[in-house]
Protein backbone atom coordinates (compact mmCIF):
# COMPACT_ATOMS: atom_id res chain seq x y z
CA UNK A 1 0.00 0.00 0.00
CA UNK A 2 1.60 3.25 -1.25
CA UNK A 3 4.94 1.50 -1.57
CA UNK A 4 4.85 -0.22 1.83
CA UNK A 5 4.34 -3.95 2.44
CA UNK A 6 1.98 -5.16 5.17
CA UNK A 7 1.29 -8.59 6.63
CA UNK A 8 -2.20 -9.53 7.78
CA UNK A 9 -2.56 -9.70 11.56
CA UNK A 10 -3.50 -13.36 12.08
CA UNK A 11 -4.51 -12.65 15.69
CA UNK A 12 -7.78 -11.16 14.46
CA UNK A 13 -11.25 -12.71 14.61
CA UNK A 14 -13.89 -10.85 12.62
CA UNK A 15 -17.64 -10.93 13.17
CA UNK A 16 -20.45 -9.32 11.18
CA UNK A 17 -23.51 -7.89 12.93
CA UNK A 18 -26.61 -7.05 10.89
CA UNK A 19 -29.80 -5.13 11.61
CA UNK A 20 -32.61 -6.31 9.32
CA UNK A 21 -35.65 -4.22 8.33
CA UNK A 22 -38.23 -6.96 9.05
CA UNK A 23 -40.33 -7.88 12.06
CA UNK A 24 -41.62 -10.96 13.91
CA UNK A 25 -39.58 -13.86 15.23
CA UNK A 26 -37.07 -15.27 12.77
CA UNK A 27 -38.04 -18.57 11.19
CA UNK A 28 -34.94 -20.64 10.51
CA UNK A 29 -36.40 -22.76 7.72
CA UNK A 30 -34.40 -22.84 4.50
CA UNK A 31 -36.28 -21.45 1.52
CA UNK A 32 -36.64 -18.21 -0.42
CA UNK A 33 -38.69 -15.64 1.49
CA UNK A 34 -39.25 -11.92 1.92
CA UNK A 35 -35.97 -11.76 3.77
CA UNK A 36 -35.65 -7.99 4.14
CA UNK A 37 -32.50 -5.93 3.77
CA UNK A 38 -29.63 -5.24 6.14
CA UNK A 39 -30.22 -1.62 7.12
CA UNK A 40 -27.31 -1.70 9.57
CA UNK A 41 -23.99 -3.48 9.06
CA UNK A 42 -21.20 -3.52 11.64
CA UNK A 43 -17.96 -5.46 11.35
CA UNK A 44 -16.30 -6.17 14.70
CA UNK A 45 -12.63 -7.11 14.58
CA UNK A 46 -11.27 -8.67 17.78
CA UNK A 47 -7.51 -8.69 18.29
CA UNK A 48 -7.13 -11.77 20.47
CA UNK A 49 -3.54 -10.92 21.42
CA UNK A 50 -4.20 -7.32 22.52
CA UNK A 51 -7.79 -8.11 23.59
CA UNK A 52 -9.12 -5.04 21.80
CA UNK A 53 -12.13 -4.67 19.50
CA UNK A 54 -12.40 -2.34 16.52
CA UNK A 55 -15.87 -1.61 15.14
CA UNK A 56 -16.27 -0.67 11.49
CA UNK A 57 -19.58 0.83 10.32
CA UNK A 58 -20.55 -0.11 6.77
CA UNK A 59 -23.11 2.21 5.11
CA UNK A 60 -26.07 0.24 3.72
CA UNK A 61 -25.71 1.99 0.34
CA UNK A 62 -22.09 0.92 -0.17
CA UNK A 63 -21.72 -0.42 -3.72
CA UNK A 64 -19.91 -3.74 -3.97
CA UNK A 65 -20.14 -7.07 -5.78
CA UNK A 66 -23.38 -8.85 -4.85
CA UNK A 67 -24.62 -12.18 -6.17
CA UNK A 68 -28.34 -12.18 -7.00
CA UNK A 69 -30.63 -15.21 -6.69
CA UNK A 70 -34.03 -16.02 -8.20
CA UNK A 71 -37.16 -17.23 -6.35
CA UNK A 72 -36.03 -20.85 -6.73
CA UNK A 73 -32.59 -20.15 -5.31
CA UNK A 74 -30.84 -20.18 -8.68
CA UNK A 75 -27.95 -17.78 -9.15
CA UNK A 76 -28.65 -14.83 -11.47
CA UNK A 77 -25.03 -13.77 -11.56
CA UNK A 78 -22.95 -11.11 -9.86
CA UNK A 79 -23.24 -7.36 -10.26
CA UNK A 80 -22.31 -4.11 -8.53
CA UNK A 81 -25.14 -3.26 -6.16
CA UNK A 82 -26.02 -1.97 -2.68
CA UNK A 83 -24.50 -4.19 -0.02
CA UNK A 84 -27.79 -4.17 1.92
CA UNK A 85 -29.38 -6.26 -0.85
CA UNK A 86 -27.11 -9.25 -0.26
CA UNK A 87 -29.27 -10.31 2.70
CA UNK A 88 -32.46 -9.95 0.62
CA UNK A 89 -31.38 -12.62 -1.85
CA UNK A 90 -31.35 -15.29 0.84
CA UNK A 91 -33.97 -17.04 2.95
CA UNK A 92 -34.24 -14.52 5.78
CA UNK A 93 -32.13 -16.85 7.90
CA UNK A 94 -28.85 -18.74 7.54
CA UNK A 95 -28.53 -18.34 3.76
CA UNK A 96 -29.10 -14.59 4.02
CA UNK A 97 -26.44 -14.34 6.71
CA UNK A 98 -23.93 -16.24 4.60
CA UNK A 99 -24.62 -14.06 1.54
CA UNK A 100 -24.10 -10.89 3.59
CA UNK A 101 -20.90 -12.31 5.05
CA UNK A 102 -19.60 -13.09 1.55
CA UNK A 103 -20.44 -9.59 0.27
CA UNK A 104 -18.69 -7.89 3.19
CA UNK A 105 -15.69 -10.19 2.86
CA UNK A 106 -15.31 -9.23 -0.81
CA UNK A 107 -15.67 -5.55 0.04
CA UNK A 108 -12.72 -5.95 2.44
CA UNK A 109 -10.52 -7.69 -0.14
CA UNK A 110 -11.27 -11.26 0.91
CA UNK A 111 -11.22 -10.67 4.67
CA UNK A 112 -11.92 -13.85 6.62
CA UNK A 113 -15.11 -13.39 8.69
CA UNK A 114 -15.54 -16.04 11.38
CA UNK A 115 -19.22 -15.48 12.15
CA UNK A 116 -22.30 -13.30 11.86
CA UNK A 117 -25.38 -12.35 13.84
CA UNK A 118 -28.55 -10.75 12.44
CA UNK A 119 -31.43 -9.26 14.44
CA UNK A 120 -34.69 -7.73 13.21
CA UNK A 121 -36.61 -4.58 14.14
CA UNK A 122 -38.60 -6.19 16.95
CA UNK A 123 -35.34 -6.99 18.71
CA UNK A 124 -34.53 -3.31 19.26
CA UNK A 125 -37.11 -2.63 21.97
CA UNK A 126 -36.46 -6.04 23.53
CA UNK A 127 -32.73 -5.30 23.80
CA UNK A 128 -33.34 -1.92 25.43
CA UNK A 129 -35.86 -3.25 27.93
CA UNK A 130 -33.64 -6.25 28.75
CA UNK A 131 -30.85 -3.98 29.98
CA UNK A 132 -33.25 -1.72 31.90
CA UNK A 133 -33.27 1.24 29.50
CA UNK A 134 -30.42 3.05 27.77
CA UNK A 135 -29.47 6.70 28.31
CA UNK A 136 -27.83 8.38 25.31
CA UNK A 137 -26.61 11.84 24.33
CA UNK A 138 -28.14 12.74 20.95
CA UNK A 139 -25.14 13.22 18.61
CA UNK A 140 -26.70 15.28 15.80
CA UNK A 141 -29.83 17.17 14.75
CA UNK A 142 -31.11 14.59 12.24
CA UNK A 143 -34.17 13.78 14.39
CA UNK A 144 -34.92 17.19 15.83
CA UNK A 145 -37.33 18.53 13.21
CA UNK A 146 -39.71 15.57 13.36
CA UNK A 147 -38.99 14.47 16.93
CA UNK A 148 -38.17 17.58 19.05
CA UNK A 149 -37.44 15.44 22.10
CA UNK A 150 -34.28 14.25 20.31
CA UNK A 151 -32.60 17.64 20.23
CA UNK A 152 -28.85 17.57 19.52
CA UNK A 153 -26.70 17.19 22.69
CA UNK A 154 -29.73 16.41 24.89
CA UNK A 155 -29.73 13.33 27.12
CA UNK A 156 -32.58 10.92 26.43
CA UNK A 157 -33.44 7.61 28.05
CA UNK A 158 -34.44 5.01 25.48
CA UNK A 159 -36.90 2.22 26.22
CA UNK A 160 -39.18 -0.09 24.27
CA UNK A 161 -41.27 2.83 23.00
CA UNK A 162 -38.65 5.08 21.41
CA UNK A 163 -35.56 2.98 20.65
CA UNK A 164 -36.58 2.14 17.10
CA UNK A 165 -37.15 5.82 16.29
CA UNK A 166 -33.69 6.72 17.57
CA UNK A 167 -31.74 4.05 15.72
CA UNK A 168 -33.85 3.67 12.57
CA UNK A 169 -35.45 6.94 11.45
CA UNK A 170 -33.90 8.94 8.62
CA UNK A 171 -35.26 11.59 6.31
CA UNK A 172 -35.19 9.88 2.90
CA UNK A 173 -35.38 13.30 1.23
CA UNK A 174 -32.03 14.32 2.72
CA UNK A 175 -28.89 13.17 0.89
CA UNK A 176 -26.70 10.80 2.97
CA UNK A 177 -29.16 10.79 5.87
CA UNK A 178 -28.18 7.18 6.54
CA UNK A 179 -24.76 8.44 7.68
CA UNK A 180 -26.32 10.58 10.43
CA UNK A 181 -28.41 7.57 11.41
CA UNK A 182 -25.27 5.45 11.70
CA UNK A 183 -23.87 7.98 14.15
CA UNK A 184 -26.95 7.56 16.36
CA UNK A 185 -26.66 3.78 16.10
CA UNK A 186 -23.05 3.93 17.28
CA UNK A 187 -24.05 6.05 20.28
CA UNK A 188 -26.75 3.51 21.16
CA UNK A 189 -24.39 0.53 20.86
CA UNK A 190 -21.72 2.24 22.96
CA UNK A 191 -24.29 2.97 25.69
CA UNK A 192 -25.45 -0.66 25.74
CA UNK A 193 -21.82 -1.81 25.89
CA UNK A 194 -21.18 0.37 28.94
CA UNK A 195 -24.22 -1.07 30.72
CA UNK A 196 -23.31 -4.71 30.17
CA UNK A 197 -19.66 -4.05 31.05
CA UNK A 198 -20.71 -2.78 34.46
CA UNK A 199 -23.24 -5.59 34.95
CA UNK A 200 -22.49 -8.66 32.76
CA UNK A 201 -25.73 -10.33 33.92
CA UNK A 202 -27.57 -7.81 31.73
CA UNK A 203 -25.80 -9.26 28.70
CA UNK A 204 -26.89 -12.79 29.59
CA UNK A 205 -30.51 -11.69 30.00
CA UNK A 206 -30.42 -9.71 26.75
CA UNK A 207 -29.09 -12.71 24.84
CA UNK A 208 -31.80 -14.96 26.24
CA UNK A 209 -34.52 -12.44 25.39
CA UNK A 210 -33.15 -11.79 21.89
CA UNK A 211 -32.61 -15.41 20.85
CA UNK A 212 -36.02 -15.81 19.12
CA UNK A 213 -35.33 -12.68 17.09
CA UNK A 214 -31.81 -13.41 15.86
CA UNK A 215 -29.97 -15.82 13.64
CA UNK A 216 -26.24 -16.52 13.87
Amino acid sequence: WKGEKYRYNDHLSNFLFLGIDTREKIETNVGHADAGQSDALYLLSWDRKENTITTISIPRDTITEVEAYGPGGESLGKSQDHISLAYAYGDGSYKSGELSKEAVSKLFYGLNIQGYCAINLDALSILTDSVGGVTVTVPNDSLEEKYPEFKKDSQVTLDGTNTETFVRYRDINVHQSAIARMERQQVFLNAVEELVTVDPSKLTKAYEDLTPYLVS
